[in-house]
């Protein structure tokens, strides 16, 4: 008995270690969000919202404070929807044709799509930069869309394989059975049975390129600045909690983004139970 207490205890002081090592740099931002001070410091010389007031002064391109806030979100969010659209499709497509191909090579291919989560991103920006190049008269947004296309695109290709190897074949059978073709089965059977994981893959997808700095340092431009780069150039000459504020908002709102789906996910499946 006192052994298997032992190990319980020692189980959980793990796990709460863990959690405290991988949540420890967000605690730190929300807590250096609220100082009252000019600087970042750890603890906080007092608590005080004066930087969350501040926040007001950049979205207006107030004097003194660094412009472009309101364009730069717009534009990692037009980036990041257009980028999980096409990975969503995309990756839906490859991972069905992977799963259902019965051709030899299937599983090498299968882990070609898995490379731009295995190589370093860094590796990934500079592949593309030369290519881009090398191309010549490709224009930044297609540069953008194109580089988190390739990043995205293994986020959805993994959840909804995951989808369709749970998914029962015999329901697609009947339905071909009944007189339904593959297009048909695939949009009325497949398609609504394997949801979950196409959303799981969308959230992902566009987390994925809404954070994204690596691949994004290598294809942005002056004319078009998401918002991992502004942020970056942003603590480059300012050194005060203005971007930990940010930061915060930031991840507030993927919280609450991540809240809603999952509050979506389960009135889904209340729904089709009742039914």
């Amino acid at each position: 008995m006192k052994l298997r207490i032992t190990s319980n205890s020692l189980l959980f002081a793990y796990v709460a270690a863990f959690f405290i090592y991988l949540e420890g740099p967000l605690v730190v931002i929300v807590f250096a969000s609220f100082n009252s001070g000019q600087i970042v410091r750890i603890p906080p010389d007092g608590l005080s919202l004066k930087w969350y007031a501040a926040l007001l002064d950049l979205l207006r391109d107030a004097p003194g404070m660094k412009p472009g806030l309101v364009d730069t979100v717009f534009t990692s969010l037009w980036l990041g929807l257009a980028s999980t659209v096409g990975a969503v499709i995309a990756g839906t497509l490859g991972a069905y044709a992977l799963q259902r191909s019965k051709l030899p090579g299937t599983q090498i291919l299968r882990q070609l799509f898995m490379l731009p989560l295995l190589f370093p991103q860094i590796v990934t920006g500079i592949g593309l930069v030369l290519w881009f190049s090398a191309i010549g008269g490709v224009p930044t947004w297609l540069r953008l869309l194109l580089g988190h296309l390739i990043i995205t695109l293994p986020c959805v290709v993994i959840t909804v394989t995951a989808s369709l190897e749970t998914l029962d074949r015999n329901l697609e059978d009947a339905a071909m059975n009944l007189g339904a073709n593959r297009v048909a089965t695939f949009f009325y059977i497949t398609l609504p049975s394997i949801r979950g994981g196409v959303m799981a893959g969308a959230v992902f997808a566009w987390l994925t390129s809404f954070s994204n700095f690596t691949v994004t340092f290598f294809l942005f431009s002056g004319e078009m600045n998401p918002l991992p780069l502004w942020l970056y150039q942003y603590i480059q000459y300012y050194i005060d909690p203005g971007a930990a504020a940010l930061a915060t908002c930031i991840l507030t709102i993927t919280l609450c983004v991540l809240l809603i789906i999952n509050r979506l996910q389960a009135l889904g499946r209340v729904v089709a139970v009742s039914k």
